[in-house]
């Protein structure tokens, strides 16, 4: 079964979605990374279930209109793309700036949200205002991106990224667009909603929190604080995996994400 890409209007606002499988729904959130090529966790995970990928405003084919410029904006765009799917309360998969986008839907709503997955999310600010708790990756070249958001940075040739050889033409500008859009809603604070960490103890709904071991973009550590900061939250570290697990271990990935979305 192949991937089928498509258009959702929400708000008034064209989202570009890819979707994949049958059965229930289950939303996968995700930054700045292009739409293909697509992530190996997105394919094993869909192997049991409807994946819809919709790509966030500005991101890849989705719109991103004036009236758009803010964290809660993205949150309540979200709210209502899950109630517009009809299917009752949604898993949600929320990887790295996209957990964040997920937390913010949770902490004010629960009700279309089923469990929600957290897979190397941003969103909280855990350490003194002087102290860097995630690495500004878009200020970094590209081998010392993959120094640090890989277990092992041979393999981050897979991920598209500005500045790599053969990155050029309309993926570059895909790219640097898809930098300018996250970066609207996450530059100052960076990465970070100083409210968020607060907030969090609202969540209502089953929570799991998934870590790449190696991951130096944001730590395990990191993670661990957002976990103690979300009421029952569990935690899971995926070896031999930096910041996408989903890129380096998408089959421990997918049954880790799997088993606790099938759990009671």
């Amino acid at each position: 079964m192949t991937w089928v890409s498509e258009t959702m209007e929400v708000d008034g606002v064209k989202l570009g979605v890819r979707r994949r499988g049958e059965g229930a729904p289950v939303v996968i959130l995700y930054g700045d990374q292009l739409e293909t090529p697509v992530p190996p966790f997105d394919d094993a995970l869909a192997a049991g279930i409807q994946a819809v990928v919709p790509s966030l405003p500005g991101v890849n084919r989705s719109e991103l209109p004036g009236w758009v410029d803010t964290m809660e904006d993205l949150a309540f765009l979200g709210l209502d793309l899950l109630e517009g799917l009809d299917a009752g309360p949604v898993d949600v998969i929320g990887h790295g700036f996209g957990g964040w986008v997920a937390a913010e839907m949770a902490v004010r709503s629960h009700q279309q949200i089923r469990r929600l997955a957290l897979v190397d999310s941003v969103g909280i600010k855990v350490s003194a205002p002087t102290v860097r708790d995630v690495q500004d990756v878009y200020v970094y070249t590209v081998q010392e991106v993959a120094e640090l958001a890989w277990h092992d940075p041979a393999a981050a040739q897979v991920l598209r990224w500005p500045g790599m050889d053969g990155v050029e033409g309309d993926e570059l500008l895909t790219l640097l667009r898809n930098r300018q859009s996250v970066l609207k809603f996450a530059w100052r604070p960076f990465m970070y909603n100083p409210k968020l960490m607060r907030r969090l103890a609202r969540i209502r709904v089953p929570v799991h929190l998934f870590w790449g071991e190696s991951d130096r973009v944001v730590t395990p550590d990191y993670g661990r604080a957002l976990q103690q900061a979300i009421p029952g939250a569990g935690f899971t570290a995926i070896p031999k995996a930096g910041h996408y697990p989903q890129w380096e271990q998408p089959k421990a990935l997918a049954r880790a994400v799997t088993k606790f979305l099938e759990s009671s």
